[in-house]
């Protein structure tokens, strides 16, 4: 088992990311963020309908996080590239990756955007309105004053379980989706009809660090695989492949460039894949963090 110094980031990053920080016991050490021990708690949710959801769709179901392995296998990250799109975004825009660096230590929940609900419908996002509430659980903080059931984006992609998030992880996810559709075009020439995805709420901190994992506040999710439009499925697992060889297949080259996408073109402050370490082989983990973390290449 390594100890607490080998599991930590290396690397540079790009002038404008935020940057890891030890400092205050905080340790980014991002390859123990998937593996939870001990007893998990759920808090009920209440989602009522508002008049903009689409039909259909299980209310108030909460996909929980499978914990993997807990065979941790460091991996060095190289240097952040510049982000390709967005270079201008503002640090706190929402459904934007927090490019702030003044924040980095803060814990909690993300900021409310006061027009959420008017953002997400601009959007073309449907979507019910739900309830997770702040709860103390000895020194943790979980739940978020503002969520709602994601049921989908703008395009014809499904995302299942139906995910409950943070309105800030909802803007985002419609951003994903449409990344995602681009991504399989390019590579797969189909579209993507639905995600499978394995986890958004479990309050619980990181193993073996006292840092808050973004789960706590329904902020991240853990991106599984992919159905598209010609039939065909693609699980992470099955195809993202050794991140010590070249993709070996279409489907292996559309996951891995969706990851760098979806950091590079600000869609999540942190994403995470198999190059970071073998607790995400069989998903891709983005989370809307106050700090900003490549782990995708």
């Amino acid at each position: 088992m390594p100890s607490h110094e080998q599991l930590r980031l290396s690397g540079s990053f790009s002038a404008r990311a935020k940057r890891c920080t030890l400092a205050a016991g905080l340790l980014i050490a991002y390859g123990t963020l998937q593996c939870s021990v001990g007893s998990r708690e759920v808090v009920p949710v209440q989602p009522t309908e508002t008049s903009v959801t689409a039909a259909g769709g299980a209310a108030g179901s909460v996909a929980l996080l499978h914990a993997p392995s807990t065979t941790i296998k460091t991996a060095t990250l190289e240097p952040t590239p510049a982000n390709a799109v967005g270079a201008e975004t503002a640090p706190h825009l929402p459904g934007y990756a927090n490019l702030d660096p003044n924040d980095d230590l803060v814990e909690g929940p993300p900021e409310n955007i006061p027009d959420c609900e008017e953002r997400l419908i601009k959007a073309g996002i449907k979507f019910r309105t739900a309830s997770l509430p702040v709860i103390k659980k000895g020194r943790l903080t979980c739940g978020a004053d503002q969520v709602v059931q994601y049921l989908h984006g703008p395009g014809t992609i499904r995302i299942y379980p139906y995910p409950l998030v943070t309105c800030q992880l909802a803007l985002a996810l419609g951003r994903l989706e449409e990344v995602a559709n681009r991504t399989a075009k390019e590579l797969l020439s189909t579209e993507v009809v639905a995600i499978t995805q394995g986890g958004t709420y479990n309050c619980r901190s990181m193993a073996r660090f006292k840092i808050i994992s973004e789960h706590s506040f329904a902020n991240a999710i853990d991106i599984f695989g992919f159905k598209l439009k010609d039939g065909r499925s693609v699980p992470v697992l099955g195809y993202f492949g050794d991140p010590k060889k070249p993709a070996s297949s279409p489907e292996a080259r559309f996951l891995r460039l969706l990851a760098n996408r979806l950091f590079d073109e600000q869609v999540c402050s942190v994403v995470v894949t198999r190059f970071y370490d073998e607790l995400h082989r069989n998903h891709i983990h983005c989370d809307m963090a106050r700090y900003h973390v490549d782990g995708s290449r």
